[in-house]
C-alpha cells in the first residue's frame, strides 16, 4: 500500500506527493498559489491510500480551502435591511391577529 497526498481542484487531481511533511507543505503552497492566481470552484488536499494494484483503498480529506471571494467594500448586513418593513407596535399586534389599529390607539 502507498499513501499519497493529492491536491484536488474542481474534482481533478492537479498535483500529488508522497505522504510526508514536505509533501503536504508543497501542496499547501500550490493551493495558496491557485487561490491567489487562478479560479477554482473547489480546492482540497486529500490523503489517498492505494493498493499494490493501483486501486484506491481509502481516501480522506486533509484540508479544504475557503474560496468565497471577500468583497473589500461590501456593506454590512445592517445596511441591507429594508427599512420599509419596519412597523410599529400597533401594526404588529394587528398583523398578529390581536385586534385592529383602533383597539391599540391607532
Amino acid at each position: 500500500m502507498k499513501k499519497i497526498y493529492e491536491l484536488i481542484k474542481d474534482g481533478m487531481c492537479v498535483e500529488s506527493h508522497d505522504k510526508c511533511r514536505e509533501g503536504l507543505k508543497a501542496l499547501i503552497e500550490s493551493a495558496e498559489a491557485i487561490i491567489e492566481e487562478d479560479y477554482a470552484d473547489s480546492l482540497m488536499i486529500v490523503c489517498t491510500t492505494y493498493t499494490s494494484l493501483g486501486g484506491i483503498e481509502f481516501c480522506e480529506e486533509v484540508q479544504s480551502f475557503d474560496l468565497d471571494p471577500i468583497e473589500e467594500d461590501s456593506d454590512s448586513i445592517e445596511d441591507d435591511i429594508n427599512e420599509s418593513m419596519d412597523g410599529d407596535f400597533d401594526s404588529a399586534m394587528t398583523s398578529a391577529g390581536l385586534g385592529t389599529d383602533e383597539d391599540y390607539g391607532g
